[in-house]
């Protein structure tokens, strides 16, 4: 790979040009430096010495590649529960730890190895009660090489809803259309047709169904509100 002696100074093989050199000049101790360092370098050099009259003297030194930890943290909602996301890339193999409080959370890890060298550990957080997580802080612990990285995040609700309660407030906007409808009739009588949607009976037999999702979501004051809309509208009708 390259020598170096008093007589031809240093000398680096054409393969290894630009990679590698000798940066402490001396015969009883010297040094290599790689540079550009990539996982093809690793593995153990052997360093020989020719002296006269003891012949060649040799040593072995092994170099070992690693890449420090990317860590990535992140969370997504969905319908019934919260998936809580800590990945890192590294080599050697990360390991992954949380600190996180409440109960009802399962934990999930999931390992790649990538061709380069590098190993990918994923570990997800299944909280059952995504509420219970809202505004308090996760903190992801990535162990590489005997030292501790730490990602923090605070868990927002931002824009999350769920389905039981967009379909309450649609339901309610639908209730509150139809009273002004059932109103506009009530003032002119002399129509012959009743309006489609008396035949469909919308709080017997539709309403009772999202109320119940609602009352699952423990949204009460929505089923109030869809409860007492249903009595105008019942109401409403009958005076019609």
């Amino acid at each position: 790979m390259v020598t170096f002696s008093k007589n031809h100074g240093v000398v680096v093989q054409p393969a290894y040009k630009d990679k590698i050199n000798i940066t402490q000049l001396e015969l009883k101790n010297s040094t290599i430096t790689f540079w550009n360092t990539t996982l093809e370098d690793e593995g153990c050099y052997m360093c020989l010495f020719n002296t006269f009259g003891s012949g060649k003297i040799s040593g072995t030194a092994c170099l070992t590649l690693s890449v420090q930890p990317t860590v990535f943290l992140h969370y997504k909602f969905f319908e019934d529960h919260l998936n809580i996301t800590c990945s890192a890339n590294a080599r050697p193999a990360p390991v992954i730890f949380w600190k996180v409080s409440g109960s009802g959370i399962e934990n999930s890890t999931e390992v790649l190895s990538h061709p380069n060298g590098t190993t990918s550990v994923t570990s997800i957080l299944q909280v059952k009660d995504p509420k219970s997580q809202l505004g308090k802080e996760v903190v992801c612990q990535v162990l590489h090489l005997g030292k501790v990285t730490s990602v923090a995040q605070t868990v927002d609700k931002g824009f999350w809803f769920s389905v039981p309660l967009l379909l309450s407030i649609v339901s309610l906007v639908i209730l509150l259309v139809l009273i002004s409808i059932l109103l506009y009739w009530k003032r002119h009588r002399n129509q012959d047709r009743e309006p489609w949607f008396w035949s469909a009976d919308l709080c017997q037999n539709v309403l009772p169904a999202i109320m119940l999702s609602v009352l699952l979501e423990r949204n009460y004051w929505v089923a109030c509100i869809l409860v007492l809309a249903c009595c105008r509208l019942e109401s409403v009708r009958k005076e019609v």
